[in-house]
């Protein structure tokens, strides 16, 4: 035979139903329950779930006509422009080795979010990049970057909307502190404090394209949707955009992980007063959620650098809407471990000037 034994959430003791206050008392920290708040927050625990409706119309017979499709033989990528345009070379990898064939049915984007920085101000862009980035490799900072290569390109997304509802729990401390002579008292308050609310989520934006670096893509965000149009094969004209390689499906367990970070982080911020808080619980839920395929600009810029007698080439991204830019170039291990000892030789020795200065003062 099993016995029901229900635990404090604050401190882990054992909890007792007393019959006055009709409620679970806690003997060992002092905190009461309802039970159906303890039964309620055993059952919770941190289950999550989080569904979208897939998008699922098709290329119209009249846009496949109007579009070229083309396959890079080096990279694998497919991009794809209006039949008017010529692709030379891959967006990517520069290869000129790409192959044209017929557009195949698949998921047609919705919108596309059009270039409002032109190449001349993204050249101007990638050239002011270096100017204060004391740390970047001097190779960088002491030669002419020269541009390899500009690319226009449009890069799939996936816009996620939906309306979640989240369940928190947290343990919080206070900690008050007294003294008896010689001794000092701390006591310590143990609480369960609980969170649940719903937040809407609009236009949350994951990259559809394995080619793209989510690094390099989530880094390049903002971006303004209300300044999208609706899609067109006109609209890809002197442009490449790739074709999303990533379905909307496989791109939601991203999506749901950034916006369960937001909610964490939102409803956490709500949780103050305390001497020490810690989460004990999440639970967010969202079902019937909308995802949007859509198009979104990026100039991708390459330039190549001898290192140690081996050419290197890196790769530049700038928002095509914003002029935000990004790219993969490392610091300078060299530099930055100057430099903090720099600041910390600086310090140290602004410290012992001050500390000489008290002491010939006879301040202390």
């Amino acid at each position: 035979m099993s016995t029901l034994t229900y635990k404090c959430p604050c401190c882990g003791a054992s909890l007792a139903y007393d019959g006055a206050s009709r409620r679970l008392q806690c003997a060992s920290c002092g905190n009461s329950f309802d039970l159906q708040d303890i039964e309620a927050l055993e059952a919770t625990g941190s289950q999550s779930s989080i569904d979208f409706v897939q998008p699922d119309e098709q290329f119209t017979d009249e846009e496949i006509e109007a579009i070229s499709s083309y396959v890079c033989q080096n990279c694998g990528a497919e991009l794809m422009t209006d039949s008017t345009t010529t692709a030379t070379e891959c967006a990517y990898c520069g290869s000129p080795a790409i192959l044209p064939q017929e557009i195949d049915a698949g998921v047609r984007p919705q919108k596309v979010v059009p270039f409002r920085i032109t190449k001349e101000q993204a050249v101007e862009i990638f050239q002011k990049f270096f100017t204060g980035k004391r740390l970047m490799p001097n190779i960088f900072l002491k030669t002419k970057n020269r541009i390899a290569e500009i690319r226009k390109l449009y890069v799939p997304y996936w816009l996620f909307d939906c309306e979640a509802y989240a369940d928190m729990t947290f343990n919080a401390e206070k900690k008050h502190y007294s003294r008896q002579g010689d001794w000092e008292i701390i006591r310590t308050d143990h609480y369960l404090v609980r969170r649940a609310g719903t937040l809407y989520f609009e236009d949350l934006p994951v990259d559809g394209s394995r080619k793209m670096d989510d690094s390099i893509t989530e880094s390049l965000e903002p971006y303004n949707v209300d300044d999208a149009v609706p899609f067109e094969p006109a609209v890809l004209a002197g442009a490449l955009a790739d074709r999303a390689d990533v379905d909307a499906q496989e791109c939601e367990d991203r999506a749901a992980e950034r916006m369960k970070v937001t909610i964490e982080s939102e409803m956490s911020s709500t949780v103050g007063g305390y001497s020490s808080v810690s989460r004990r619980s999440s639970s967010v839920n969202a079902h019937g959620g909308h995802v949007t395929p859509v198009l979104m600009p990026i100039w991708l810029i390459t330039t190549e650098k001898q290192i140690k007698g081996e050419k290197k080439i890196f790769t530049f991204a700038i928002n095509g809407q914003t002029g935000r830019l990004t790219c993969d170039v490392p610091y300078d291990k060299g530099k930055a471990i100057a430099w903090f000892l720099g600041v910390f030789a600086g310090c140290f020795g602004s410290g012992y000037l001050l500390l000489r200065w008290l002491i010939g003062s006879g301040v202390i």
